[in-house]
Parts: structure tokens; C-alpha cells; sequence
């Protein structure tokens, strides 16, 4: 048994709620979330279906911009493809990563995690559908595009009016940010995924019965659990692991050939915020 599910079964059982919360570890394969919730025989109406967008449905189609590049670049320990575990050295980090992850979204593109991520998607649109990024509201037009490209949309499946905007500001007892909804995607900065999905579902009075939830990140998955646990709602977790998140050396080097690359065009191009990023004035 491994340390997340331990974490979950531990969460779980100390608040008694083992029957309402059903963990599904190291799913390669989003059919066996399409075919669980058509085993279930539940009430569509009643039930929504989540999912996560980096490496869930989509990865980057180059190490630079894809979300273990992001994880590496935020200084979290990664691995390499022998299971070493290791961080970034200082002078490999990108100068103020979150605006240059906006033009890295902008420029990059992105491919499906398996050919028929988006028919499975389109398969389940008998139920409510849900995109719940960790992006933040910044990258919005930059993911819808990625998203389209790659055939996914849930216009025709949004919780609200269409072409309307539901935006507003969480605090998730950590740090507060901005939120938005439109067009069947949830942006939300980074926050407890667990605590906006329940705002957001406030906020438009709308209750399920189930919920399915799909995300490749485990500390998503714990603050969904968590926030979730004490609910009457049945919640159905799927940890997606198909996309590899070891890091090679070949990577780390295109990595840091880049960052020279880019940081030469910063400089020529535009000086002054290139001296800026270097004194860590990112705003």
C-alpha cells in the first residue's frame, strides 16, 4: 500500500466516513473511469464528473512548460529515471516563473494523455462535467485553446448560462486568490481544489449525489478527500498516473539551454525587465 492511499484510508477512517469515499490508485487508463461511473448505474442528474487538466487530459509536448518541468522549477523534489531524487540548482530556475509560465502556455502546445481522452469526455456528457485546473484565471484563453485543439469542450455542458462568468476571490486557509468559471473550466490558482469545487457548487446551488473526480496530482486528491469527507455526498477518487514524471538528463539539458536562450531574449529585447527579473521584481 502506498503513502497516499495509507493518508487517504487514515483521513477516512478517523472520521468515520470509510462507505462515502472510494480511492482508485494508479489508474493509467481514463476508461476505467468512464466504465466504473456506467457500473455504477446512478442517477445522472446526480452526479458530476471531475477532471483535472496537466497530464490528465492533456501534457505539454515538451519538457519545457509541462507540469514536472513546473515542479521542478518550483524547487519540489523530482526524480530521475533510476528513482533518484533531486532538486533544481538555483541557476537553472527561470527568472520569475509565473509570468513566464503565462507565455510558455501562449507559444507551447499540448496533446492528449491517451488518443481517446477527448471520445472518452465526449462519451460521459450524459452526466454534468467538470475541468478543475490548478491554472491560474491568467491562462485562461491559452488553456480553452489547447483544450479545443485537442478536441475537448464542454460549452454544451456548462453549469452556467452560456458565455457567463462566475469569478470571485477564496481564501483556502493557506492564501487567497482569484477564481473563475466559464465554459465548463474552473481556474483556480492553485487553491484546495476540494474547497473551490464546494464554492463554486454554493454558489450555484447545485447538489450531486456522486461525484467523480479525476486528477494526477496526490496532494489534489488528499484536499478533495478531506474537504469532502464529512459530506453525505459519495465521492469517487481516481488517481491518474499515466504520464511519467521522471526527469532525464537529456531534459535538464534542453531545460537549461533554453533558459540561456530566453533569458539572451529577455535581455535584448526588453532590458529593463530583464534587470527587474533578475532582482526578483516579478510584479
Amino acid at each position: 500500500m502506498n503513502h497516499l492511499l495509507k493518508l487517504l484510508l487514515l483521513i477516512s477512517i478517523s472520521n468515520g466516513c470509510l462507505a462515502k469515499t472510494a480511492i482508485f490508485e494508479n489508474i493509467d487508463n481514463l476508461n476505467f473511469v468512464k466504465e466504473h461511473a456506467k457500473s455504477d448505474k446512478i442517477n445522472k442528474d446526480s452526479t458530476l464528473i471531475i477532471f483535472d487538466i496537466d497530464d490528465t487530459l492533456l501534457e505539454s509536448t515538451n519538457f519545457v512548460g509541462s507540469g514536472k518541468w513546473y515542479n521542478w522549477q518550483r524547487g519540489r523534489a523530482v526524480q530521475d529515471k533510476q528513482g533518484k531524487t533531486f532538486n533544481i540548482q538555483k541557476e537553472q530556475q527561470f527568472l520569475c516563473i509565473f509570468r513566464t509560465l503565462g507565455t510558455l502556455f501562449e507559444i507551447g502546445s499540448t496533446k492528449l494523455t491517451q488518443p481517446d481522452s477527448a471520445q472518452i469526455v465526449n462519451e460521459l456528457k450524459s452526466y454534468d462535467l467538470m475541468i478543475l485546473t490548478s491554472r491560474t484565471t491568467k491562462y485562461r484563453d491559452a488553456t480553452e485553446r489547447e483544450l479545443r485543439r485537442n478536441g475537448i469542450t464542454l460549452k454544451d455542458k456548462h453549469l452556467l448560462k452560456t458565455n457567463t462568468l462566475l469569478s470571485f476571490d477564496l481564501d483556502d486557509n493557506n492564501r487567497q486568490a482569484k477564481v473563475t468559471y466559464a465554459n465548463g473550466i474552473v481556474m483556480s490558482s492553485g487553491l484546495n481544489k476540494g474547497m473551490v469545487l464546494r464554492t463554486i457548487l454554493k454558489k450555484l446551488n447545485k447538489k450531486y449525489k456522486h461525484i467523480y473526480f479525476v486528477d494526477d496530482s496526490e496532494k489534489n486528491i488528499v484536499n478533495m478527500q478531506k474537504e469532502w469527507q464529512s459530506d453525505s455526498v459519495k465521492i469517487n477518487i481516481f488517481h491518474y498516473t499515466k504520464v511519467d514524471k521522471s526527469i532525464s538528463k537529456k531534459e535538464i539539458e534542453h531545460s537549461d539551454i533554453a533558459k540561456k536562450q530566453f533569458d539572451g531574449f529577455l535581455n535584448a529585447a526588453y532590458p529593463d525587465s530583464f534587470t527587474r527579473f533578475q532582482n526578483d521584481q516579478c510584479m
